[in-house]
Formats: structure tokens, C-alpha cells, sequence
């Protein structure tokens, strides 16, 4: 039986997620962050369990917060 080998992508999503994480603590501490893609501003929204992430205005980036209300 083949094993397969998954720690290439663990350590690629790890790296998206922590990534991800720096993105919205800089944020949430009012520093400007620029999408990569688009080189737009990006905003922190946090309204409710439906709209809350992060996202740049031509939406290019859009990192959804799961929310415990």
C-alpha cells in the first residue's frame, strides 16, 4: 500500500494561514496593508457572522472571519 506524503502541502497551507493571520492583526491594529495583486488598501470589516473579513476594493482579496457571536 502506498503512503502519501502530505507535509508539502501542510507546510504550504500553514504558511497561507499564518500569512493570512498577520494580515488581519496588522489590520485590526490600523496599519495599511496593500492587496498583492491589485496594490489597493485593504479593510477589516466586522459586522456579524455573515460579513465579516477581509478584502481589497476591487476584490482581489477576500479572507472571510469565521465569527463566535
Amino acid at each position: 500500500m502506498t503512503k502519501i506524503d502530505f507535509s508539502q502541502i501542510n507546510k504550504s497551507t500553514a504558511k497561507s494561514f499564518n500569512q493570512q493571520r498577520n494580515v488581519i492583526k496588522l489590520l485590526a491594529k490600523g496599519k495599511t496593508v496593500l492587496c498583492e495583486a491589485c496594490q489597493e488598501p485593504l479593510t477589516l470589516t466586522v459586522k456579524n457572522e455573515d460579513e465579516s473579513g477581509v478584502q481589497c476594493l476591487k476584490g482581489c482579496t477576500q479572507i472571510n472571519l469565521e465569527l463566535d457571536i
